[in-house]
């Protein structure tokens, strides 16, 4: 399973966050960086979302990313650990404590963590090297896997609960107690050894704190209660991931998923159709012909090539307790008077759960209705439950909020042929329908969704079964008057006997204008799903900008004079042409990505020297910056003195043989690139340290952080050189080839505002100073330019080639070229000016005679740049 696009723009989110805080070494500083530089000013809002950072937990990076339910937070997870270990020293332990909010959620982690045929641990493994350790408290209790030579050796996962660490319960107390099993740990502590207050020695939160780990947070938001500042600063955290669809008010979000992301990524069954009924029949009678139809639908996609769906219906119960059995085996009495077979209706509750162990998923499963209260509003997701039909009666609160969430995973995660098997369905019957939708709109904000992300048809009331119009579906709201209802139900909740009547219900079922109703109904989703899509394919903002702040930033369009022009121009990028398939039937090339660049790649057959001086001067000079008194990165904290020794000592009593060995695979589980695999970059790494003698190897494996830099750049440098051959020969071939595929977005952000500049494509556009103003305000002077724009790195246009190359501005000319320019000062870094200049003119030699590119410099000159002198004379004839 690999990440979906909106997952690999958080997990870059959090890299570049990382990154942030080695350059300023302070998490508060990177925190308020991180969102300056895409146009928002943490110092100028203060809101639920987005607000200074907090450093609760001082000094030690904190921060939070916001996915909704059904986003694949724990793929993320998993995915994240990988990020965040690469920053840190390699032979620092690799240690995770991963906290999750309950029992059932603690179980169903443990479960996939440790299962290798699971996604989740396949993806950890890959990126770890198999090296893997997961363990819950009973087991690190008995020092199962941990014992320190373990844990040198591998990725250790505690997976633990909240509940289990608080000093305030008895079974909170066991991790602070004396531990025989732990012992061995208490030899390695020192003077700079943290001490937990209250612990021995060999408590196994003493231990934790000594292992000084990442720190993972599932559903986060359960958590500002149970798990306290106090007792996170005890487990010494050297990083702390928060994962949460609803964050509380103190998060620092790093990152958001909006539904629209969700949508496209096919995770979710988008938008939810929510329809009132009269009373509790109609609600079942409708959720047992929706069920059928859906189901025929899905067995008319499988024989079409579809997969298959056996859709289910929630139906959510008001007992007078949680364990009200009475109630529970009442409903499914009358359910099956109606006529459905006992074996597909099953009890989950807190307290009776008739679906454990039962795969859900399996064609063999019968289950096509689940009778519960709340019990499935955490740790339970079937892509299968499309239906919640809640049982309330109509004086009496419809909480549907709760588990909302749980018919909204897309089985597959695959949009399917037939539309309606995309979305989910909420069936109520509700005298307060206003108040229900308010109860749903708060489901959907529990989930991480909004209000955007539902639809309401309402039945009329007649007498007889209903046939809904469109003025019922869609004007709900339209007044200020409440709705018409029908005659109230009984207002004892309890009584079920008096709430269902299964000949009622069977009547209805049967009933021709209960068909066409649903058939009203089923066109009213078609449609409503036909224009939710449409919106989502029409959000051609800025997508850098969560859509949970965009109404918190101010935003630009463009200029009204230039809007008609803006909106033809589509720039051409790099495709990649692919085999003919399946997926990619309509279309022959993919947008080409660098990583294809790198396929054949063969580490092996690559030069194999690499000079370590570099790397040993480098490592005095760090310990040289830290012995005067510079602190050292937050993210690049050190080993302290007890656990370097140990180490060195166990790495001196190796053999040769065994010291390479254990270096190169200890460099390549630190040394990452998406483009080669780790097995090839530790034999890579073997053969390069094979004629290094025994104490080098110790001095390299000591100041493994300036060794894994030297051989990266090493590798980095024959990667970049293999890429560009690569581009060039699929260039020559017909492979790649230049076509039309970006829009300029509608709006964008601006940080800080340009002054005193004319034609701006947008109202406002961002603060342009030096030479680089100095170009723009030139170019914009001549008579023949229509207007220009300042690309934004990261977030803008991209020449997408070998290197991911952003020019500085566009600009468009009333003869309808458009021109990229890179102005380079003198005072610029010009490292890669070389390939950017090769990029760009190859760009658009192959774009079109309606597009050019320019390279321009102050003073000096480069083969295939120009001066401003040049460049204006060149536009102005063009």
């Amino acid at each position: 399973m690999e990440l979906k696009q909106y997952q690999k723009e958080v997990i870059a989110d959090l890299d570049s966050y990382i990154g942030y805080v080695e350059k300023y070494n302070r998490p508060d500083t990177a925190f308020h960086k991180f969102w300056e530089d895409k146009g928002v000013s943490i110092s100028a809002i203060d809101n639920y979302y987005l607000h200074p950072y907090d450093n609760s937990i001082t000094d030690v990076p904190h921060v939070t990313v916001k996915v909704p339910t059904a986003g694949g937070k724990t793929f993320i997870a998993c995915n994240a650990l990988s990020t965040i270990f690469k920053h840190l020293p390699t032979v620092k332990p690799k240690v995770v404590a991963w906290f999750v909010p309950s029992d059932t959620i603690l179980k169903q982690t443990v479960k996939n963590l440790r299962d290798p045929s699971h996604p989740y641990r396949q993806k950890i493994d890959s990126h770890f090297g198999n090296a893997v350790c997961v363990v819950d408290k009973e087991a690190a209790l008995f020092g199962h896997g941990i014992h320190p030579t373990e844990i040198r050796e591998q990725l250790t996962i505690f997976v633990l609960s909240v509940q289990s660490f608080a000093a305030n319960n008895k079974d909170g107390r066991r991790v602070y107690r004396e531990n025989e099993n732990l012992a061995e740990y208490a030899k390695l502590y020192d003077s700079l050894t943290k001490r937990v207050e209250g612990s021995d020695e060999t408590g196994l939160i003493q231990v934790l704190s000594y292992l000084n780990p990442v720190v993972i947070i599932d559903e986060s938001h359960n958590f500002e209660a149970n798990l306290r500042v106090d007792m996170l600063k005890a487990i010494n955290p050297c990083f702390i991931l928060d994962l949460t669809a609803t964050p509380r008010k103190k998060s620092n979000i790093i990152s958001f998923v909006d539904a629209i992301k969700l949508k496209r990524a096919n995770m979710v069954k988008l938008p939810v159709i929510v329809y009132n009924h009269r009373s509790t029949n109609d609600v079942i009678s409708s959720a047992i012909q929706m069920q059928r139809s859906l189901e025929q639908k899905a067995i008319a996609m499988e024989a079409d090539g579809g997969r298959y769906i056996r859709p289910i219906v929630l139906f959510q119960a008001q007992p007078k307790t949680d364990d009200d059995n009475i109630t529970f085996d009442k409903i499914r009495n009358k359910l099956i008077e109606i006529g459905i077979p006992e074996d597909q209706i099953k009890i989950k509750t807190a307290n009776r759960d008739e679906i454990k162990n039962t795969d859900l998923l399996s064609r063999d499963c019968p289950v096509r209705y689940i009778i519960t209260i709340n019990a499935l509003k955490e740790g339970w997701d079937c892509p299968f439950a499309y239906i919640l039909a809640s049982l309330a009666n109509k004086t009496s609160r419809v909480d549907v909020e709760q588990i909302l969430g749980r018919v909204l995973r897309l089985p597959y995660t695959t949009k399917h042929k037939e539309e309606l098997l995309d979305l989910s369905y909420v069936f109520t019957s509700s005298g307060d329908f206003r108040n229900t939708v308010e109860n749903i709109i708060e489901g959907l904000n529990r989930a991480g969704f909004s209000k955007k992300d539902y639809r309401v048809a309402e039945t009329p009331t007649e007498t007889v079964a209903p046939v809904p119009t469109e003025q019922s579906f869609r004007g709900l709201f339209d007044s200020d008057d409440e709705p018409e209802q029908g005659t109230p139900e009984t207002a004892s909740a309890d009584d079920v006997d008096d709430q269902i009547n299964p000949e009622t219900i069977k009547t209805t079922i049967t009933a021709l204008a209960a068909n066409t109703g649903m058939a009203e109904l089923e066109s009213f989703a078609r449609q409503e799903s036909e224009n939710y899509n449409l919106q989502s394919a029409q959000q051609t903002d800025n997508n850098d900008i969560p859509d949970d702040i965009k109404g918190m930033i101010n935003t630009y369009p463009i200029k009204d004079i230039f809007a008609d022009k803006a909106k033809e121009l589509i720039l051409p990028q790099f495709v990649k042409k692919i085999a003919s398939s399946l997926i990619f039937a309509d279309s022959e090339y993919i947008p080409l990505d660098k990583i294809m660049l790198a396929e054949e790649l063969d580490l092996d057959k690559c030069d194999h020297n690499i000079d370590f001086t570099h790397a040993e001067s480098e490592a005095v000079r760090v310990d040289l910056e830290r012995s005067s008194g510079e602190e050292y990165a937050v993210i690049r904290r050190n080993l302290n003195a007890s656990q370097l020794a140990f180490i060195k000592r166990y790495f001196a009593t190796l053999s040769p043989k065994s010291k390479q060995k254990q270096l190169a695979e200890m460099l390549a589980k630190s040394i990452h690139f998406d483009e080669i695999s780790e097995l090839q970059i530790a034999r890579y790494i073997k053969k390069t340290i094979e004629g290094v003698d025994s104490e080098q190897l110790e001095d390299l494996y000591t100041n493994d952080w300036q060794t894994k830099d030297t051989i990266r750049h090493k590798i980095k440098s024959l990667l970049a050189v293999y890429q560009e051959k690569k581009f060039k020969e699929w260039l020559d071939t017909g492979q790649v080839k230049c076509l039309p595929a970006y829009r300029l977005p509608e709006r964008i952000t601006v940080k800080t505002k340009s002054i005193g500049l004319a034609k701006g494509l947008y109202t406002e556009e961002e603060s342009i100073n030096g030479f680089e103003y100095e170009v723009i305000n030139a170019v914009a002077n001549l008579e023949n330019v229509r207007f220009w724009h300042r690309n934004p790195s990261r977030t803008g246009f991209c020449i997408n080639g070998y290197i991911n190359h952003y020019p500085d501005f566009i600009v468009q000319l009333e003869s309808g070229i458009t021109v990229l320019l890179e102005p380079k000062g003198d005072d610029r870094d010009n490292s890669n000016t070389r390939e950017k200049i090769e990029l760009g003119r190859t760009w658009a030699n192959k774009a079109g005679e309606q597009y050019r590119y320019f390279m321009v410099f102050e003073k000096q000159h480069m083969d295939g740049a120009i001066t401003v002198k040049e460049l204006l004379q060149r536009l102005s004839v063009m």
